[in-house]
């Protein structure tokens, strides 16, 4: 009987040490996100659409708010971010970008600029998403120049005599010299 009235005379003050936390005041940034190619994007594709500070050039941007969607489904993508009020500065710039990845591969991404909030900008937004470039392979021909600047898989191999990148077979029949490689750095060697 004691623990229980001891314990019922303590409840009000653990009760009164909880406070409620009040919501922050929230914003928001809104649009939609859609790509033109006429294709599907496999089933577990993730839509992103983040809202930053992009006025510090030699800084990246800070991100205020961001707008995930797993599984995105087919486009268009419907967004809202919400982002804090007081965070906003007059002067600066903000803009939303967006990308769709599946599997961590880049599908679709913005390529541009999309300014809201300040500078007369609005709070909504539509974004273009384009598929990204994809990188040249670096074992293309004529990815592999010499230190002359020779491209050995286009034939061509460094001739001192001649001062330029030359093909072996073109050179003996230009100078009547044996075709073999024997022949060639012999013609070639530097006198």
């Amino acid at each position: 009987m004691k623990l229980t009235l001891k314990a019922l005379t303590l409840l009000p003050l653990a009760f009164g040490a909880c406070t409620t936390a009040q919501a922050e005041p929230t914003a928001t940034v809104s649009g939609e996100a859609f790509y033109r190619e006429r294709i599907a994007v496999p089933p577990g594709t993730q839509f992103e659409a983040v809202l930053a500070d992009i006025s510090r050039a030699d800084a990246p941007d800070e991100k205020l708010g961001e707008f995930i969607k797993a599984d995105a489904g087919q486009p268009p993508y419907r967004f809202e971010i919400n982002y804090p009020p007081e965070r906003i500065v007059p002067s600066h710039r903000y803009a939303v970008r967006a990308r769709l990845t599946h599997e961590d591969r880049l599908l679709f991404t913005t390529d541009k600029v999309y300014p809201v909030i300040t500078g007369g900008h609005p709070n909504q937004v539509n974004l273009m998403l384009k598929q990204p470039v994809a990188p040249l392979p670096q074992n293309l021909p004529g990815s592999d120049r010499d230190e002359h600047g020779c491209i050995p898989s286009a034939g061509y191999s460094w001739c001192a005599k001649e001062n330029a990148c030359k093909r072996p077979w073109e050179l003996s029949a230009e100078k009547g010299f044996e075709l073999s490689a024997e022949a060639f750095r012999n013609y070639c060697a530097a006198q």
